[in-house]
């Protein structure tokens, strides 16, 4: 700590803000000046390139020129010489042959002095035009000096001239390809100066790069340091004393901030833990949703370049939210790391592979087409698929797969997923090991979106209906009845329940179609509470409802305000149900209990629940699946199975009603098994509340008439 009576030693001129300032300015000066003059040195040597390119071309110029006066010189005297027989014949042949050695000179010094390059073929015929003017040119002399007038002078019409025109042709050529060479020279100077005109560039943004990095090292050795000390001032002057900046010099600010701590390095590892988390999955270390994106664009377009297709597979843990409500979320993540590392496994090099959601893996493999997907996704199920060892409790480990392919499904990786997703859902939904997405899901799913705000419609524009299956005791007294929910679309007519209840609940929707249920029932229970009717009424609630802590609330409140006694009401949740609530539900339960409504477990005998489990729901009916009650009567083995359940209800201190009862014989196999209640179309079907109303009726006139009929 700094007290106001420390004396300090004397900063190093190191550490000190004014020496690093002037050193960094300094820096960049120096940058600034070799970047200049590396510019002039560069621009002087392109400039004395470009003057020494340009004499040189006048020199190739002049001597090309020089070769057509000194031919046209030697063919002007060889044509006087012979055609007007002059005087100084001697000085004017003497004159040829000083043209010619000047001739020869010019094309000697231009080969000197011509360059290597596309030129060369054009000089090489300058010069053979040239060699074979000034033999046409000896001979016409020798001719002449022989005596031979008229073959001179053939000689000078039919070779000698014929020899200039080629020559003059090759020179015409020559200097083609010199402009031809010319250009190339002066384009290579342009390249030459745009590339160090890059490269100026370039150090320029160097330089700047250079002011900026010592910029930014002055506002991080300075500036922020000074906002940071200020902040961490405030929030201690506030009371809050957990705030500290991080020390990171030993100069000025440094001796200011000493007293504080290392907030610059809490916030950076902050902000490195949840880009960690974002993009990596903690439990088993696969990439999450964002990082598997976009790692596997790079696969798909792989996939693009060898003109392979690429197969997208959804893996989904079954039965992980039953495995974390027995047994707890550390025997779940167990599972979901077993089942991490054999996909791990067998995945492949090429492929990718990520943790998606709770129990839901996604991964990318390159693939011939959809069925060697599909084998490869049946290949990957069965090498998954096993028994784990947890804390000495065997766990069967299975998944359900969906599958998409790339790109006769999407084109993109985002939709493929979602596709793949889609078809995963249509697999649970139908119960199988694997299903390959198709346009028909996609339908479905618009649909069911129009199914979603139609059933939003429906709750609030009265479409729906509330219909009653009566329970009744097994001497034939009408105990209650369960509420059903009927749906009356005004385009699509009935709705089946299966159809849209299910859906409501994998929406997340049941919530609003409960309470329209509870409301219904809690209705009807008044107005038969006021008829003096002693009779129950059964309403269904979901997995998401048991996750619901504001039901019990909520039911409580409906019955007070209606005034209905609460163990008249009764809840009802599927086996399948609690076993499936990623919650434990017991709380609620409780809540629900204490509130004197009765509970019941529906559809009993489907789950996989254990007896100790059963033990702390707080339960008061067990309703029998009606598999366990189907043709009964016809199999001893299944009337022994019933008759257990019956005792093990019974046992718990339940009651027990069977459902689903189709036949007479069904139904003395029930009261033979010892049931309390029973229910099914044999008894009572589904009906409206008018006709509920009126087979009650019905069925008291009936038993008053028997009754009369016994008592006469």
């Amino acid at each position: 700590m700094i007290t106001p009576h420390s004396s300090e030693p004397r900063l190093p001129l190191v550490h000190r803000i004014g020496v690093r300032l002037v050193f960094s300015f300094a820096m960049l000066l120096l940058a600034m000046m070799v970047l200049a003059g590396f510019a002039l040195a560069r621009m002087h040597s392109a400039s004395q390139e470009l003057a020494d390119s340009g004499r040189e071309q006048l020199r190739i110029v002049a001597l090309n020129a020089q070769i057509g006066r000194e031919a046209d010189s030697s063919a002007r005297q060889l044509l006087h010489l012979l055609s007007d027989a002059p005087r100084d014949a001697r000085q004017v042949r003497s004159g040829i042959l000083q043209a010619n050695a000047q001739l020869r000179q010019a094309v000697e010094a231009l080969e000197k002095l011509l360059p290597p390059g596309p030129q060369q073929e054009a000089f090489e015929a300058v010069r053979a035009r040239m060699t074979e003017y000034l033999r046409a040119s000896r001979d016409t002399l020798d001719w002449f000096e022989a005596g031979e007038l008229q073959r001179a002078r053939a000689t000078l019409a039919d070779d000698t001239q014929d020899t200039l025109a080629l020559l003059a042709a090759a020179r015409d050529r020559f200097n083609l390809a010199q402009e031809e060479a010319a250009g190339q020279a002066a384009a290579h100077t342009q390249a030459m100066l745009r590339r160090d005109r890059n490269v100026v560039l370039g150090l320029v943004l160097v330089a700047l790069a250079a002011g900026t990095l010592f910029s930014l090292r002055v506002v991080r050795g300075i500036a922020r340091p000074l906002k940071h000390a200020e902040r961490a001032a405030r929030r201690i002057a506030a009371g809050d004393y957990r705030g500290r900046v991080d020390v990171t010099t030993q100069d000025e600010v440094g001796r200011v901030s000493a007293a504080l701590n290392t907030l610059a390095d809490a916030v950076g590892e902050r902000e490195l833990r949840i880009h960690r988390l974002v993009n990596t999955d903690g439990l088993t270390g696969l990439a999450q949703r964002p990082r598997f994106l976009a790692e596997g664009e790079r696969v798909l377009e792989a996939a693009d370049r060898s003109g392979r297709q690429a197969a997208l597979l959804c893996f989904d843990i079954d039965r992980l939210k039953t495995i974390n409500a027995l047994l707890g979320f550390d025997a779940g993540d167990a599972v979901i790391c077993d089942a991490a590392l054999r996909l791990q496994a067998v995945i492949g090099a090429e492929g990718r592979l990520a943790r998606v959601a709770g129990g839901t893996f996604a991964a990318l493999v390159p693939s011939a087409d959809t069925d060697s997907a599909r084998e490869m996704a049946l290949a990957m199920k069965r090498e998954v698929e096993h028994q784990v060892r947890w804390q000495g409790e065997a766990l069967d480990l299975s998944v359900t797969t969906g599958l998409a392919m790339y790109p006769a499904d999407a084109r993109a990786l985002e939709p493929l997923l979602r596709h793949a997703e889609q078809a995963l859902f249509e697999a649970k939904r139908l119960h199988i090991g694997c299903a390959v997405y198709a346009l028909s899901l996609e339908a479905a799913r618009q649909s069911q979106l129009s199914l979603l705000s139609a059933l939003a419609e429906a709750i609030e524009g009265g479409q729906l209906h509330q219909y009653l299956q009566p329970k009744l005791a097994l001497d034939g007294t009408l105990r209650g009845a369960e509420a059903l929910v009927r749906w009356r679309h005004p385009q699509r007519g009935w709705v089946p329940p299966g159809e849209f209840v299910p859906f409501a609940e994998r929406t997340g929707r049941i919530g609003p179609l409960t309470d329209w249920m509870l409301a219904q029932a809690v209705c009807t229970l008044a107005r038969w509470q006021r008829e003096g009717l002693p009779l129950t009424l059964a309403v269904n609630i979901s997995t998401h409802d048991l996750q619901d802590s504001g039901l019990p609330g909520r039911v409580q409140a409906l019955l007070a305000r209606h005034g209905v006694a609460p163990a008249r009401l009764q809840l009802e949740l599927t086996e399948t149900g609690l076993m499936a609530s990623g919650e434990d539900p017991v709380a609620v339960l409780q809540a629900l209990c204490d509130t004197g409504v009765g509970l019941a477990i529906d559809d009993f005998g489907t789950g996989h629940s254990s007896l100790a489990y059963l033990q702390r729901l707080p339960m008061h009916e067990l309703k029998i699946d009606r598999s366990f009650v189907t043709e009964v009567h016809a199999d001893a083995r299944r009337r022994e199975l019933l008759k257990s359940i019956v005792h093990l209800g019974h046992g718990l201190g339940l009651k027990v009603t069977g459902e689903g009862v189709e036949s007479a014989a069904e139904l003395q196999a029930l009261r033979h098994a010892g049931c309390d209640l029973v229910q099914g179309y044999h008894t009572g079907r589904p009906m409206d509340l008018a006709a509920f109303e009126a087979w009650r009726r019905h069925r008291l006139l009936q038993a008053d008439t028997a009754g009369m009929c016994h008592a006469g």
